[in-house]
């Protein structure tokens, strides 16, 4: 199981603006500490991805995986 974390600050991306979601043990494009909520431990990021959205409910329409870690996840 990996870590999660979302980045508490919209990032730019081509499909807007987002709330990234990263892998935090895997990730070399991690937000500053500051920046982290914990969204939990799970198996891969279309878990972690759904638990961002239900933790997270005012940011879920704008979650999105991080192209580096979590691409899988990125713009679906």
């Amino acid at each position: 199981m990996s870590k999660y974390i979302l980045n508490q600050n919209k990032q730019d991306s081509k499909s807007g603006e987002n709330y990234e979601l990263h892998n935090e043990e895997t990730c070399h494009h991690l937000p500053d500490p500051e920046n982290r909520l914990f969204v939990g431990y799970f198996d891969n990021c279309h878990d972690a991805k759904a638990r961002a959205k239900e933790r997270y409910p005012l940011m879920s329409s704008d979650i999105d995986g991080c192209y580096h870690c979590c691409n899988s996840c990125h713009n679906e």
